[in-house]
């Protein structure tokens, strides 16, 4: 019984896929191995124990309580105790392990008692901007908590009462509470950017390579006769099973990878897959509609390499967009991830209404309605220009 021509298409696809080492390895054995790595990069959630040191010049019980605040934060651990005789401006230089190194001043105490400003130096090793600004977070609450518990004391030993005292300690309180990734778990933020990120590059290499490789192996004749002459066919064949490869990568990540490292989902899972297959299909025919336009493979796979590689940076992962120039913000506008990254997280952590996930649905939706377009006329410009040239041969 003969196959519909649509299916024949994407089985012959499979097929194809199956036969390539090159675009197998992008689809199986990247996925497989990279994904894995990467999350386990991030396994520890965030940065713990950063090892710093102390010079204590006053050595007062109160600069002996600092130290032990420090030491006691889960966030960091006195691994060194400095003396005047080292050279505090040269120590990161032999001591790359340690991050900071806080000066507590001479008579820090007893100009605390009368009252006097006091100044904790901290030298931080900000080459990491990520050990400064958590090492800074960290010396900010811990100063604040020991000098609350000086005036404290002062104000108690001056005849008030404890709530007293706690009112003029700190008369304004502020509680801060964070939403959706309340640890701020570096596995819950980076991973799932990364592993979508190659999640869209690789779909974008592979359909990059789909048509202009039939053109190149003299293989599109057959193609097309399969198809029944229809480029719909052969279009919507082929990124049938190049969708079906994406969503496989998919259950990978939220499935196995997201399981595995117990990354947590908080929104509608289906809703979620939905948005995975947009954002695939959308890349597909973006691919294809280069593929359609350039024969040589070659230049197709820069293009698309030269289109796909920042689009973590615009995404806003390391940057936020607000801050990016408009000419940057434009053009992160005019990369799928953009959008996607939008609407996954909407989905992801925060369990947002559908319809909140408009705006990144037509966008998607754009991206995929021009890449079919320009494809299937490419395609057809393509074919029309084969017939003018057989046309005086067969006269």
């Amino acid at each position: 019984m003969a196959k519909i021509p649509f299916i024949a298409v994407f089985l012959r696809e499979i097929d194809r896929v199956a036969g390539r080492s090159s675009t197998r390895n992008l689809l199986f054995w990247v996925p497989l191995t990279v994904y894995f790595f990467l999350a386990f990069i991030y396994i520890r959630g965030g940065l713990h124990s950063i090892p710093v040191a102390v010079y204590d010049a006053d050595n007062s019980s109160l600069s002996r309580t600092f130290v032990r605040y420090l030491d006691a934060s889960k966030n960091m651990q006195v691994d060194e105790y400095l003396t005047s005789d080292d050279n505090i401006g040269n120590y990161f230089l032999n001591h790359p392990d340690i991050q900071a190194v806080f000066v507590l001043p001479k008579d820090m105490y007893k100009d605390i008692l009368k009252g006097k400003k006091v100044q904790v130096t901290i030298f931080t090793n900000s080459t990491n901007i990520v050990f400064g600004n958590i090492l800074k977070r960290e010396a900010l609450t811990i100063s604040t908590t020991v000098s609350s518990g000086v005036l404290l004391e002062r104000f108690k030993a001056a005849g008030l009462t404890h709530h007293q005292a706690m009112n003029l300690t700190m008369p304004i309180t502020v509680h801060s509470k964070a939403l959706y990734n309340p640890y701020y778990n570096y596995l819950y933020y980076l991973i799932p950017g990364l592993l979508t990120v190659l999640l869209q590059m690789i779909i974008f290499f592979v359909s990059t390579r789909a048509l202009n490789s039939e053109f190149q192996e003299g293989t599109f004749d057959k193609l097309f006769d399969i198809s029944g002459g229809s480029i719909a066919n052969i279009l919507f064949g082929k990124a049938l099973a190049y969708s079906l490869f994406g969503m496989i990568i998919t259950v990978l990540i939220t499935g196995v990878i997201f399981t595995t490292f117990g990354i947590p989902v908080k929104g509608d899972m289906t809703k979620l897959y939905l948005l995975f297959f947009l954002f695939i299909t959308a890349n597909i025919f973006l691919g294809f509609m280069i593929s359609s336009i350039f024969e040589d493979q070659i230049l197709s796979l820069d293009i698309a390499f030269f289109y796909n590689s920042p689009a973590f940076v615009f995404s806003g992962f390391t940057f936020p967009r607000l801050g990016m120039p408009a000419f940057d913000n434009f053009y992160a506008d005019l990369i799928p991830y953009s959008h996607f990254m939008t609407a996954f997280f909407k989905i992801y952590q925060m369990d947002v209404p559908s319809s909140y996930l408009r705006p990144e649905i037509i966008a998607l939706l754009v991206f995929l309605i021009a890449g079919l377009t320009v494809s299937y006329t490419a395609l057809k410009i393509k074919l029309k220009l084969k017939e003018r040239k057989l046309k005086p041969v067969n006269g």
